[in-house]
């Protein structure tokens, strides 16, 4: 009988879990330290992991982190992806929260990729009944997934028609935060005039018409991947490049 999986970001959980913890302690000779109890920080992490799994109704949970350092395969493709954010020091407690994590449930990471990745490429194994992606990313929506928004507390079935488009939605427009640009002079309104006819083709022409090559649009596209299982190669440990459809 096939199982169901409850895939969780374990870089947004150790995050979100370290802020909410810390608490400022102020000293009477106007001081003011930042102070984190581990304990708490262990027990608030296994709330919402139970909490996950209560409401979607799966136990068995994967925990996907990236990898440690800050190189990953999409800065092979662009050099300048994530270029823009300033190096900042991770909250208090998190290196201990994730070893915890590490030592208490089943977690996953793949070299040279972000959880964003691992999540998409589990999510997208056939050998399961349900796999079930716990986030708060919109890049989720471009893995053909059942998605849990852990703000909304909604879960969408992001079908295969709907992932691709958002992929290639998300070439044209770009993501700031990620430092990726997508097509000059595309921004949401006019992608989605372009992709009435939702093919690389039309993505292509868009590139054309900016003064671009095909190999311009093909960076972006691959940096906006989020992978799925036939984007890797496990025998070798390498991404497998998007390659579009031609049409």
């Amino acid at each position: 009988m096939k199982t169901s999986r409850l895939l969780i970001d374990g870089d947004i959980l150790t995050y979100r879990t370290c802020w909410a913890v810390q608490n400022e302690v102020e000293w009477e000779d106007g001081i003011v330290t930042t102070a984190v109890n581990l304990e708490e920080l262990k027990t608030q992490a296994d709330i919402s992991i139970r909490y996950w799994q209560e409401k979607i109704g799966i136990s068995t949970t994967i925990i996907c982190f990236s990898p440690k350092g800050s190189k990953y395969f999409r800065h092979k493709i662009l050099e300048e992806y994530k270029g823009n954010r300033k190096a900042t020091k991770k909250p208090l407690g998190y290196h201990f929260l994730v070893e915890y994590l590490k030592k208490n449930y089943t977690t996953y990471t793949l070299h040279e990729c972000e959880a964003d990745d691992a999540l998409g490429i589990l999510a997208t194994d056939g050998g399961y009944s349900r796999n079930v992606i716990v986030s708060i990313d919109k890049d989720m929506l471009t893995v053909p997934c059942e998605y849990f928004n852990m703000d909304t507390e909604v879960t969408e079935t992001v079908t295969e028609t709907l992932a691709d488009y958002m992929h290639l939605y998300q070439t044209l427009v770009g993501d700031n935060t990620d430092n990726y640009k997508g097509c000059p002079g595309v921004g949401p309104k006019k992608a989605v005039e372009i992709l009435e006819t939702p093919t690389w083709d039309s993505v292509l022409a868009a590139f054309h018409k900016a003064g671009l090559t095909e190999e311009d649009a093909l960076v972006q596209a691959r940096v906006a991947r989020i992978l799925r299982a036939d984007d890797y190669d496990f025998k070798n440990e390498e991404v497998v490049l998007w390659e579009p459809s031609r049409n």
